[in-house]
């Protein structure tokens, strides 16, 4: 488990490394095809898709990342995301979120209690 996410993460990261080096014009080419392949393949499907625990956190990190950066109305998200809903996609960052401020933290240092 730890190197598939461990693989994930480093792909992802090689991934935005790779994009980065891109044209405007070759990025929006490179999408579009990719949306097309997309559509593709969301016609052949049966059943939905099942997404794994890290893929479902990188969607939601990324997507987050964009909401703040275009500022994009939840129905132009619907054309953006497409696996799932973005709905679905903002409650796992929301949730991602609020697991992250709730983490309960060993106390580390000071007195220890006293009965």
């Amino acid at each position: 488990m730890i190197w598939y996410v461990a693989m994930q993460l480093f792909s992802t990261l090689l991934e935005w490394v790779r994009i980065g080096r891109l044209s405007e014009r070759e990025k929006d080419l490179e999408i579009l095809v990719l949306r097309k392949q997309l559509m593709i393949v969301e016609q052949q499907l049966e059943k939905p898709v099942r997404l794994s625990r890290i893929e479902r956190l990188t969607l939601a990190v990324i997507s987050a990342k964009l909401k703040v950066v275009s500022g994009r109305s939840l129905k132009q998200w619907r054309e953006v995301i497409r696996l799932v809903q973005p709905e679905t996609v903002f409650k796992w960052h929301r949730e991602l979120v609020r697991r992250k401020w709730t983490h309960q933290r060993k106390q580390v240092g000071g007195r220890p209690r006293t009965n």
